[in-house]
């Protein structure tokens, strides 16, 4: 069956003979003709194009429940609210019909049933098919925006649906509809979104663009990590790289209340760095207080670090040491180990020896943060990601032929997202970089046995001094 556009001239070609239409919408210029025949056709106005994207294609050939039908007829209606719901009519070779409809957060197939088969219950907003209830959960008024195809109604007429669900299962539902001064009736099963749009040709087009859109998605969150890791290489260059002396040291004392001066050391770099000593720190009297000092021999600017106790270790009398200096100016230093005696005794002349086997790094920064942030920017281009491809969004992927990247970031604000969180990060960073509210501290570890098990930040040093010559000093706990 041919029918000819009488205003633009376009040729609508159907597999099958459709009859009791009371108008024709033509689905290139959407002229809206009306007349029970194709020969008595009469142009009423012209629709806008679809506000919402419509799945079905008229003409097409579709499957449901085994049975083959062909779309007729496309609507699309709008209720006062402001929500779109489309209609699609389907006509097998039998002449039976099916109603394919979909909104903002439904999908269900309908078809026709005889008005007697339904009996009313006014009085409990009710109603009775065949032996189950069904209680009435929405009323609509809605106006038609858009059609295509052959109609069965007055376009220009507001309808209103009466929608009641089946009180055992929610799935189905009885669908009362007045327009045109009738009533029809409806028995229908809500659908899940996937099988639903599966039933139409454009859900094979739709998958192709998803992973188009999908791709771009990607992309934006590659660029997304590498833009982050950037930041993060900018925001601390200076603080990245680092350097690491290593001092064996060992001395000797007749009071246990003395000052240690160790070896001179240069801090390089522009800009002020964090100075970390890790060590063990050893001494056969007990116990015995140690504090160390880090001095700039140009300023005699004096850091000090908390106090630490040697208590009575008698397998080793080792402990494990960690010394964090908090944003230390290049320069050259030496640190001071003060000792004193925790029991209050007067300080008497006994042959003491502390031995100091130490490593100090300078620079160095916590990669922690910007791990988490990386995470951070994967979990939220992936919420977004499975947001827009969602099919609850299809309308939106459905167009991505014509979708570029800007037009991705400003769904639901993704691109609004980005930029308050890499804001959020280079805050951090800038705050953590100039900040001066640090200090310096001190903890102590037990080394347990020779193998130094006890102490995680424990490190060797060699057995040879930095000549090459064979080193006496140290701990000997190897």
């Amino acid at each position: 069956m041919d029918v000819i556009c009488k205003k633009c001239g376009h040729a609508h070609r159907f597999k099958i003979e459709v009859t009791d239409f009371s108008g024709f919408v033509c689905a290139k210029c959407h002229s809206y003709f009306k007349g029970k025949t194709v020969e008595t056709l009469t142009y009423v106005k012209e629709f806008s194009a679809p506000l919402v994207m419509q799945w079905a294609t008229l003409g097409e050939s579709v499957k449901f429940k085994r049975n083959s039908y062909y779309i007729i007829s496309k609507i699309q209606r709008f209720t006062k609210s402001g929500e779109y719901g489309n209609e699609f009519v389907g006509l097998n070779a039998n002449q039976d019909d099916i109603y394919f409809s979909d909104g903002v957060d439904y999908a269900c197939a309908l078809h026709t049933i005889d008005r007697e088969q339904v009996t009313l219950l006014p009085k409990s907003n009710s109603c009775k098919f065949g032996n189950r209830h069904y209680d009435l959960e929405y009323t609509e008024e809605q106006t038609v925006v858009y059609a295509e195809g052959f109609v069965f109604e007055n376009l220009e007429s507001t309808s209103t649906t009466l929608t009641y669900i089946q009180t055992v299962n929610e799935d189905r539902f009885i669908s009362q509809e007045f327009i045109d001064n009738d009533v029809q009736y409806y028995q229908g099963i809500y659908l899940g979104d996937e099988g639903y749009y599966k039933i139409f040709d454009t859900y094979n087009d739709y998958i192709a663009r998803k992973e188009g859109v999908g791709t771009k998605l990607r992309n934006i969150g590659v660029f997304a990590v590498l833009l982050l890791a950037v930041l993060f290489w900018v925001l601390n260059w200076g603080q990245i790289g680092k350097d690491t002396y290593k001092f064996d040291e060992k001395f000797p004392a007749k009071k246990a209340n003395s000052e240690f001066v160790g070896a001179s050391f240069e801090l390089k770099g522009d800009k002020p760095k964090k100075l970390v000593l890790e060590g063990i720190s050893e001494s056969k009297s007990h116990p015995i207080q140690l504090m160390i000092k880090l001095v700039n021999e140009k300023t005699n600017e004096i850091i000090e670090s908390g106090t630490a106790v040697h208590e009575n270790n008698d397998v080793n009398y080792a402990s494990g040491l960690t010394v964090d200096f908090c944003r230390i100016q290049p320069g050259i230093y030496h640190l001071v180990f003060v000792t004193s005696s925790t029991n209050g005794a007067a300080d008497m002349d006994v042959n003491f020896e502390l031995t100091e086997d130490y490593k100090l790094t300078y620079g160095g920064t916590s990669y922690t943060f910007l791990i988490l942030c990386l995470v951070g920017i994967v979990v939220l281009v992936g919420i977004f990601r499975s947001k827009i491809l969602a099919i609850k969004n299809k309308d939106f992927v459905a167009r991505a032929e014509g979708l570029g990247y800007f037009d991705i970031l400003k769904f639901d604000r993704l691109g609004v997202a980005l930029v308050a969180f890499f804001a959020f990060f280079v805050a951090v960073n800038l705050f953590v970089n100039s900040s001066t509210d640090c200090r310096t501290t001190m903890r102590t570890s037990n080394l347990e046995d020779h193998t130094y098990t006890g102490s995680r930040s424990h490190y060797r040093r060699s057995f040879y001094g930095s000549g090459g010559s064979y080193s006496g000093y140290g701990s000997g706990h190897k």
